[in-house]
């Protein structure tokens, strides 16, 4: 069980092959209760949220309206069960979808998907949001890039500039870049 950092499909699949176990993701809040608010199942198709002490929603962020079942927002909590320092609709800054269904593991708990991104760190380029955790999975899936980078948004001639720095891999040196696409 993993938790505490954000952690893409890609990450979790190499941690799988590397390891040779199944990965499951846990979610938790220190302003909650800590870890155990949502878990992941066999099934590994969301978290499921632990309904009996939480009530989950879904905001937009920007004007904190409840936005209806799949559609993407802020995940916003009330403590039902915490006594000393109960949280009535506590915002978290992550932006993630719940899904209500029935889980084919058989549990009916609403399931909230990984985390996508905070609200807080959103880039706006162009007026396009971007999420750094898009570009981390975008360069996690392109060969001869290391684990690290950095992401610089710059404004030059009253015009939105997004530069993307990368560690390159050893394997991956060579005089001419422009063969890594």
């Amino acid at each position: 069980i993993f938790g505490a950092e954000a952690w893409s499909e890609e990450m979790r699949r190499d941690v799988e092959d590397k390891l040779g176990i199944r990965a499951y993701d846990i979610y938790g809040l220190t302003e909650i209760s800590g870890p155990g608010v949502s878990f992941e199942c066999s099934a590994q198709g969301g978290m499921h949220i632990n309904e009996d002490h939480f009530i989950a929603e879904i905001i937009d962020p920007a004007t904190g309206e409840v936005l209806p079942d799949g559609e993407k927002g802020e995940l916003v909590f009330t403590s039902i069960t915490k006594e000393a320092f109960p949280l009535l609709r506590y915002r978290t800054r992550d932006i993630c979808v719940l899904n209500r269904e029935k889980c084919s593991c058989g549990r009916t708990h609403v399931r909230m998907s990984k985390p996508m991104g905070r609200s807080d760190d959103m880039l706006i380029v162009k007026g396009v949001n971007v999420f750094p955790s898009q570009i981390e999975e975008v360069l996690i899936n392109t060969e001869g890039i290391g684990p690290n980078y950095e992401i610089v948004v710059d404004r030059k001639n009253h015009s939105d500039l997004l530069t993307i720095k990368v560690e390159v891999e050893a394997e991956s040196m060579m005089d001419s870049y422009a063969a890594l696409e």
